[in-house]
């Protein structure tokens, strides 16, 4: 419609502008002619005299040739033959000086000229009067074929906008079908829409986030089993040390004593499983506080380092601390002493024998950089976006061994998370792990 109507409307202007400039042109024409003949057009016979008439038939319009006493000397009609006339236009022309004038109407346009001598002098005007119909009969043939167009664009719009619906809700209506389906519990069969690339991006990205609840609750489901194995073991041990007591008679203090000692181990493995639980609990982001104070980090990584370095010692694992500025920052000092102490930890726990940990601590203006590394077994690169979750674990034989719950890193991530940080891991199995953690200097609210 709007290409319709920008065609319409140029036309127009352009079939007016010709019309206009051709009408000046044969008005220059006939001025020059009737100066020259000093307006003496009175013999019907004249050659001038046929001439104009011939140029109003040509013209489709009426010429009045008016000297300067605004007499009429010449009409084409001959219905103001010899009269005088003044209208605003004329008189404006021949005693204003306001050059040329054009009025445009319905059905047709008016131009009248003033007739100058060699001295640029007024000596009359020439009225000239032409049709318009033929402008206004194309127009309206334009205007017709605009209109049939913009019909015929109408319906095809339609058309097109009915069958894009039709193909866009079947697409949508076929994901809906598939997700019901899916909620109904078949969560093994993908969603597979074919369609419009949203539609396909959306049934990939349904896919891939079913694929994640999916191993989130495997983990789940597997963690619940672990946890209750690991809870119930410590009970099953200590019931049969208290068991075998009971059904001995005269036991030796000695033996009492090394059934105590395993029995207070038991009880000590279980409040760590208990005690790793309520922290992951205490440090969860929806709900958990800090108290945040400004913490010097270098005595609080040295105090750290310190009470983990007997553990090291046991391996003959080297643990260096690298510090290059000293660092105060605005932390919770208790959540970040057990993140820290985790990362650690683990780099002592899953090391090598006669292997190393370094520890090193960096700011700039706006943050600290805490950075673990170590010499140890590496992490596969299909589990480290995994290993931050919730009771997962790499290898649970070994995390049996080293006495692990599964939840360390979740604890770290947790407390790091609370205090507007990150923590990203970089590994290659067999050649050793860096976790590097990033947190503001001034904490945010």
């Amino acid at each position: 419609m709007i290409y319709s109507y920008y065609i319409f409307y140029n036309y127009n202007k352009k079939s007016v502008e010709q019309l206009v400039s051709q009408v000046i042109s044969q008005c220059n024409i006939l001025a020059d002619q009737v100066l020259v003949n000093q307006f003496a057009i009175s013999n019907s016979q004249d050659n001038l005299s046929i001439e104009i008439d011939q140029m109003a038939n040509v013209m489709d319009g009426r010429i009045l040739v008016i000297d300067s006493g605004y007499r009429v000397v010449k009409d084409t009609y001959t219905i103001e033959q010899d009269k005088y006339i003044i209208s605003p236009t004329v008189f404006g022309v021949i005693s204003g000086g306001s050059g040329m004038q054009r009025q445009i109407t319905d059905n047709a346009l008016e131009i009248t000229l003033p007739i100058l001598n060699a001295e640029k002098v007024v000596c009359g005007a020439i009225v000239m009067t032409v049709s318009m119909q033929q402008i206004q009969d194309t127009n309206a043939y334009i205007n017709q074929q605009g209109n049939t167009l913009n019909a015929i664009f109408l319906v095809l719009s339609v058309l097109i906008a009915y069958m894009l619906s039709r193909f866009i809700s079947k697409n949508m209506t076929t994901l809906n079908h598939k997700l019901t389906y899916m909620c109904n519990g078949h969560l093994d069969e993908p969603l597979q829409v074919k369609g419009f690339r949203e539609v396909e991006q959306m049934s990939d990205s349904i896919d891939r986030l079913i694929t994640k609840l999916q191993v989130l609750e495997d983990s789940r489901q597997e963690f619940v089993s672990n946890v209750s194995h690991e809870l119930k073991t410590p009970i099953t041990s200590m019931k049969v040390l208290a068991d075998s007591l009971l059904l001995q008679e005269g036991v030796p203090a000695q033996t009492y004593r090394e059934f105590l000692v395993d029995i207070v181990e038991e009880i000590d493995r279980e409040n760590e499983i208990i005690n790793d639980l309520l922290t992951l609990v205490k440090t969860d982001k929806k709900s958990a506080s800090l108290d945040v104070e400004a913490v010097n980090m270098n005595a609080l990584l040295e105090l750290l380092l310190k009470r983990l370095r007997p553990l090291a010692a046991k391996r003959n694992i080297e643990v260096e601390y690298e510090s290059v500025r000293d660092v105060v920052a605005e932390i919770d000092e208790v959540k970040l002493s057990l993140a820290f102490s985790n990362l650690i930890e683990n780099a002592i726990k899953y090391n090598r024998d006669n292997g190393w940990v370094k520890v090193s601590l960096n700011a700039d203006h706006k943050f600290f950089y805490v950075k673990v590394q170590d010499s140890g077994v590496g992490i596969p690169e299909d589990c480290q976006e995994q290993i931050f979750e919730r009771f997962y674990r790499v290898d649970k034989a070994r995390t049996r061994q080293t006495g692990g719950t599964g939840l360390g890193l979740a604890i770290t991530r947790n407390a790091i998370l609370l205090h507007k940080g990150a923590i990203k891991v970089y590994s290659e199995p067999g050649e050793g792990t860096t976790f590097t953690v990033r947190i503001p200097l001034n904490y945010i609210a």
